[in-house]
């Protein structure tokens, strides 16, 4: 019996060196090997399921773009993985990939991309082609317009770079937040002295349009509406996208890709948000 015992755990470590091979691919594995173009189409059906159909994968992507991944939340069952796809000449735009665990095996059953995106590309588009000329009559005409989108060259500057930053890739967001992370904090101060009211969303909580906060490109900060009423959201252009401060994890909202679909910390309580809006 004891000359058997050797071999009995030389079998036993081989089955269990075997199934550790054979365990489920992790979220940011899978995202990755589903958007590689040489993904086979037997491996996205396997790691399939829900919404997601199995397209887009990484054979509808032409060639010359390069796709990067980001894992921004993970539960036992759900997670959550960035996708950013930058072309040649540096444009880049994210998507957000949803996976659930089936079976022990991780899948997709989600992807969700920022709501509105073109439309404020149009805007932003539209407003960047106004020479200084156009400015200054449409200007004249909006002086006189109480619901003018803009009255004057400070307000159109605000508004155009704000779009530019909604638009931006995640990273960029996340870059602007370091640095101003200062005048951030102190606004979270002055805004931690106000009288907060969860229940409701009030249109701004700390007057952002100062020349110390401008440069934050925060058109307001609020509590409630979208976003659960213990955090306080800084938004750019008033929704979708922006910043939040909670002071516990606790308090985070669940991802969902048609609710809020994407959370990524900045530390200290901060986390850059984008929340799906429909008209």
């Amino acid at each position: 019996m004891r000359k058997g015992l050797p071999i009995f755990i030389l079998t036993a470590c081989i089955v269990c060196l075997s199934s550790c091979s054979r365990q489920a691919l992790q979220p940011l594995d899978v995202a990755k090997a589903i958007f590689n173009p040489t993904v086979s189409p037997d491996f996205v059906a396997k790691h399939s399921t829900g919404d997601y159909s199995g397209h887009p994968n990484g054979q509808d992507f032409p060639n010359e773009l390069n796709t990067s991944f980001l894992l921004i939340q993970q539960s036992a069952k759900k997670a959550v993985v960035a996708m950013t796809i930058a072309n040649n000449n540096g444009k880049a735009t994210d998507k957000y990939l949803y996976f659930t665990k089936d079976s022990a095996r991780w899948k997709m059953y989600a992807l969700a991309t920022p709501t509105l995106a073109r439309l404020h590309e149009r805007m932003k588009n539209e407003m960047e082609a106004i020479t200084a000329n156009e400015l200054d009559s449409l200007l004249t005409i909006y002086q006189h317009q109480e619901y003018a989108p803009y009255k004057s060259k400070e307000e159109f500057s605000f508004i155009l770079n704000s779009l530019r930053l909604k638009l931006a890739p995640d990273d960029s967001l996340v870059a602007h937040f370091y640095r101003h992370k200062a005048t951030f904090n102190q606004l979270l101060k002055e805004v931690n002295k106000t009288s907060k009211s969860p229940e409701t969303e009030t249109p701004t909580l700390v007057n952002t349009r100062t020349p110390i906060y401008s440069p934050l490109l925060i058109s307001n900060v609020t509590t409630g509406g979208f976003l659960p009423a213990e955090c306080i959201d800084f938004h750019i252009l008033n929704d979708q996208v922006g910043y939040l401060y909670t002071p516990h994890k606790k308090y985070l909202p669940d991802l969902n890709p048609d609710k809020v679909m994407m959370l990524r910390s900045l530390g200290g309580g901060w986390y850059l948000y984008k929340v799906a809006i429909y008209l």
